[in-house]
């Protein structure tokens, strides 16, 4: 433990030094072509600035006295020795050091505010996240659990006779809020982790036909009364992804296609190769989206203008894990009618 911490308290001071050898050698060759050297001086700005805006005042103080003591030491007369034979070398060197810390601590100071305005950005997301959540929670909770509680407490009335076909109806009806549940809470985590930063996908090679046909197995029931076409090459090359997270991404964009297309809209999954990348598209055969409202449907709780039934969070999540394997996630027109969402992803 102790050798990391020096590692990490050490690390900018040898990394600005080093930037500020290169430096040295630079000038040295420029005064070996007679370059004026005063002029060539300003080049020691180069890793002060450097060090100021990455790491802080103190790398950059340190690199600032190292390029004045280090320049006075090699390139000024009588060299190897501190001392200044020339009054306008010597003010050379004072006007160097006094840029240069004037320098460092601007440019320190641009760096903080970049900071602060980062950090304050994120605590305006994360506030608006927490009070979407709590709006979702709110709303979404409510009817699923009110439905619950009906058909249970039906079921346990004193005296009340059902049928089978009723009971099995009640059943069914409970059984389909706790999914619908379960569905609202895997969403908020995945949003919440998506928020904090906290998303690392385990990747592997895997065959996304093999995937995407078990998304569509799964999804029979709730695509019923769909045509559902699978245009999938058989030499389409593995892709490294997380299973799970990718198998979701699959799962949002059908069931965002099932809750926003009518009844008996045909749907198409194709995939294609598109050079180092593997390119997945989900086709539906709906009214389409409006170009202006594309990438408002990719905001947390954000839905389309069908008012559906659901949370607002499976494209925002999908997009999440798609842009964690590094590729992407849009929406476009489809060749005829409808819309098409469109990832892409490495190839193994």
């Amino acid at each position: 433990m102790p050798r990391i911490l020096v590692k990490t308290s050490f690390g900018p001071y040898v990394v600005a030094l080093l930037a500020l050898l290169a430096t040295f050698i630079v000038v040295g060759m420029l005064e070996s072509t007679g370059i004026d050297l005063p002029s060539a001086i300003l080049l020691y700005l180069v890793p002060i600035v450097l060090a100021a805006s990455r790491w802080g005042r103190g790398p950059a103080i340190v690199t600032a006295v190292v390029s004045l003591l280090g320049h006075d030491l090699l390139f000024v007369e009588p060299r190897g020795t501190f001392n200044v034979a020339r009054a306008d070398e010597a003010l050379g060197l004072v006007l160097l050091l006094f840029t240069a810390l004037l320098t460092a601590q601007l440019a320190d100071g641009a760096r903080r505010g970049a900071e602060t305005a980062r950090d304050a950005a994120i605590v305006r997301r994360s506030d608006a996240l927490k009070t979407a959540i709590l709006r979702a929670v709110t709303h979404n909770l409510r009817t699923p659990l009110a439905s619950i509680k009906a058909s249970v407490s039906g079921l346990r009335q004193p005296g009340a006779t059902y049928s089978e076909a009723d009971r099995a109806d009640l059943l069914a009806e409970i059984e389909e809020e706790v999914d619908r549940l379960d569905r609202l809470v895997t969403n908020l985590l995945d949003a919440s982790r998506l928020e904090a930063g906290g998303l690392r996908p385990s990747t592997h090679p895997q065959d996304l036909r093999e995937l995407i046909a078990a998304v569509v197995d799964r999804l029979a029931p709730r695509l019923a009364g769909r045509a559902v076409r699978v245009d999938i090459p058989e030499d389409l090359p593995p892709v490294a992804c997380d299973y799970a997270q990718i198998d979701q991404v699959v799962t949002n964009l059908l069931e965002n296609a099932a809750l926003h297309t009518p009844v008996g809209t045909p749907i198409t999954l194709q995939a294609s190769t598109q050079r180092d990348a593997v390119r997945v598209a989900v086709v539906d055969g709906g009214p389409g989206i409006p170009e202006v409202e594309r990438e408002r449907l990719f905001r947390a709780f954000e839905r389309g203008q069908t008012r559906a039934p659901g949370t607002g969070l499976g494209l925002t999540i999908a997009r999440g894990f798609v842009e964690a394997h590094g590729g992407r996630l849009w929406l476009e027109d489809a060749p005829e009618r409808g819309a098409r969402f469109v990832f892409t992803l490495p190839a193994a």
